[in-house]
């Protein structure tokens, strides 16, 4: 990352002499448009898992499910759902648990 003429290509035409803030120009780009683009793909999974998970009611009365028919398959999908959660909770350690749960009760005004 000593190249300007690199990093020119990443945001324009490379200053005549060495410049450390044309550099941090570049990183702090390449960082916005990395952050972008994970936020684009966050959203787009939560968008295909809420469409999923909204289909799911639709399709089983297509197939002439009534709600007593599904509901085992509602229970288990909660469970799993829940042992998930506990899991990640889990995996994070009891500190970021108790973060998350302080935040939740903080009231802002």
């Amino acid at each position: 990352m000593t190249d300007d003429a690199l990093l020119a290509d990443l945001l324009g035409e490379a200053p005549r002499t060495p410049d450390p803030g044309f550099r941090i120009d570049v990183l702090a780009r390449v960082t916005q448009r990395r952050q972008r683009r994970a936020a684009m793909l966050r959203a787009a999974k939560l968008i295909a898992v809420s469409a999923g998970l909204g289909l799911v009611f639709p399709v089983a009365a297509a197939a002439g499910m009534t709600p007593a028919d599904i509901q085992p398959l509602l229970i288990s999908s909660g469970v799993i759902a829940l042992g998930y959660l506990v899991a990640q909770a889990a995996i994070e350690g009891p500190l970021a648990a108790l973060t998350r749960s302080w935040a939740l009760l903080r009231v802002r005004f």
